[in-house]
């Protein structure tokens, strides 16, 4: 008698495949990475020690950094269709006289004559989905009419979102600190006048584009952030811990503060078992917050409610009246 087929699936195979990613091993060094750039200093001091992390990334990290990844490749993918890809990840290092050495990789150079009718031919054969065939047919049309000379070339960094962070810079039409510092790294060490950060929103395939120049505040923001954990380490004083809610200027609201959830010492340094129990414990907050500062912003009328949540607001260190400015 043959055998009768069981049933199969993939699933068990995929997840597991993601859950294999292997990482650096952690020893100490002299230098900053450029990812690090407005994280959290008492994290990064003690990763420079070489401190074994408490936390490190969880299955669930790790597939959005995977899934971060193949967004960074499908763009990536268009580039080099379209004949603008110059180079990717570059590496490169710039020092500041007297303090640490910071070095990154580059996502991608590109610039120069694109061949779009030949990357949308490509795509097609490749079998990619519609939605970024009819995405480089209309950046075909768009370089055509305004840059008929070709294209500057320039750093670019890619970086996708959940809809909640992308609506919010969206509507500041901003990028992060961390994304600005990360980027500017890239432009200053390649002696770029100017690069782009590139965000790519995980929920609807949306797309923002926010320059970023060499000097300016771009440059005083950086070199802030290296001479303070350039401060820390030399003097090899611990930085303080982060706040676990935290009010972010560049998206206008309360949030609870990533540097501590995603902390690779959360148990270490918080005391917090693992991101569960900080998102248990603080992810409902900001939401409350949000709703009394949007009221406060219109000029509403504040209900008792509202007025208890200004006063942990205020109990919490923030100064409503002034935030409710920016």
């Amino acid at each position: 008698m043959s055998s009768v087929n069981k049933d199969w699936g993939i699933q068990g195979v995929w997840n597991s495949s993601l859950e294999n990613m292997t990482s650096r091993p952690v020893l100490p060094r002299d230098h900053l990475w450029a990812s690090e750039l407005g994280k959290a200093p008492i994290d990064v001091f003690y990763h420079m020690a070489g401190t074994i992390p408490t936390n490190p990334p969880n299955f669930r990290s790790m597939r959005k950094f995977e899934a971060g990844n193949v967004f960074e490749w499908i763009i990536k993918l268009m580039f080099k269709r379209a004949g603008i890809m110059i180079d990717e990840e570059v590496h490169c290092k710039f020092q500041y006289q007297g303090l640490l050495e910071v070095t990154g990789r580059c996502d991608v150079l590109v610039g120069g004559t694109p061949d779009f009718t030949r990357a949308i031919a490509e795509l097609k054969a490749l079998d990619m989905p519609e939605v970024f065939i009819r995405a480089a047919g209309a950046m075909k049309d768009y370089f055509e009419k305004n840059y008929p000379q070709g294209l500057k070339v320039k750093p670019v960094e890619i970086k996708s979102l959940s809809a909640f962070m992308f609506e919010a810079l969206l509507a500041r039409k901003t990028a992060a600190k961390n994304h600005r510092m990360q980027c500017f790294h890239y432009i200053k060490a390649l002696e770029f006048d100017a690069g782009s950060i590139l965000y790519v929103c995980r929920d609807d395939l949306r797309m923002m584009e926010v320059p970023i120049l060499n000097g300016g505040v771009f440059e005083e923001e950086y070199i802030e952030m290296v001479e303070e954990h350039s401060g820390y380490y030399e003097t090899k004083t611990i930085p303080p811990l982060e706040e676990p809610v935290v009010y972010d200027p560049d998206t206008g609201k309360f949030s609870a503060n990533w540097k501590v959830g995603y902390s690779l010492y959360l148990t270490m340094l918080y005391g917090l078992k693992d991101q569960a129990e900080f998102d248990e414990k603080y992810k409902g907050l900001p939401a409350k917050w949000n709703g009394t500062l949007s009221r406060f912003r219109e000029g509403k009328k504040m209900t008792t409610l509202n007025l208890e949540r200004m006063q942990e607001i205020k109990a919490a260190g923030f100064d409503i009246a002034k935030i409710a400015m920016n």
